[in-house]
């Protein structure tokens, strides 16, 4: 079942994004990826993803962000939230 993923950076910024663009280019290959968005949200950052499992972005968040996340920086509080129907342009 697809879901949306939620995850919170604390003090996170634009900038600490940014310098991840490396990893979020290569998203798009992922298996399971559909969508990723970002943004700012009170006190740092949102990144919200929709995966066809939790399991395809349990394993590509192992492999790829993890190690590259920025040293001594905060980790992301994460949810998910099955989703019912997912409809594509």
């Amino acid at each position: 079942m697809a879901v949306l993923m939620t995850a919170q950076i604390p003090g996170g910024t634009k900038e600490m994004i940014d310098g991840m663009r490396p990893v979020l280019d290569d998203i798009t290959s992922a298996k399971g990826f559909i969508v990723h968005g970002n943004g700012a949200s009170p006190g740092g950052w949102r990144v919200t993803e929709m995966w066809d499992t939790q399991a395809d972005f349990e394993a590509w968040f192992e492999t790829s962000v993890k190690p590259a996340f920025p040293e001594g920086g905060p980790m992301p509080s994460i949810t998910f939230d099955e989703l019912n129907e997912v409809v594509k342009a």
